[in-house]
C-alpha cells in the first residue's frame, strides 16, 4: 500500500471515530431532553456529526477506488482503540482495562494482517 493510501486510511478512521464520539454526544444531549421527541435531535452536534460522517464516507469511497477492500478495511480496526480513547477523553466515558487489552489485540491483528513476506 502506498504512503498516500495509508495516510488516507488513517485519516478516514480518525474522521469516523470522531463522528462516533459526536454521535454519542448528540445522543446524550437528546436523551436529556426527554419530552422533546425527535426535536431533541435537531441541534448543532447532530448536524456536525452527520457532516463528519458524510466526509468520512466520501473519503472512504475515494480510498476504495485506490486500495483493495481487504487491505483498506483492516485499518478500521484502529477505531476499536481510537473511539474509546476519544470517548473517555472528551465525554468522560469509562474505559476498562479489558477494553484496552482487546484494542491491543485488534491492533496486533491489524499489524499481522498487513504484514507481507517477500
Amino acid at each position: 500500500m502506498k504512503a498516500l493510501d495509508m495516510l488516507a486510511c488513517a485519516l478516514c478512521v480518525g474522521i469516523v471515530s470522531t463522528g462516533q464520539v459526536l454521535l454519542r454526544a448528540a445522543s446524550l444531549s437528546a436523551a436529556a431532553q426527554v419530552g422533546n421527541g425527535w426535536r431533541a435531535w435537531m441541534n448543532g452536534t447532530t448536524l456536525v456529526a452527520a457532516l463528519v460522517y458524510s466526509a468520512a464516507m466520501l473519503l472512504w469511497l475515494w480510498i476504495l477506488g485506490r486500495v483493495p477492500l481487504t487491505q483498506a478495511f483492516a485499518w478500521f480496526g484502529m477505531s476499536f482503540f481510537l473511539v474509546p480513547l476519544l470517548a473517555h477523553r472528551f465525554l468522560g466515558d469509562p474505559v476498562s482495562p479489558f477494553t484496552w487489552a482487546g484494542a491491543g489485540v485488534i491492533l496486533l491483528g491489524i499489524l499481522i494482517s498487513g504484514y507481507r513476506s517477500n
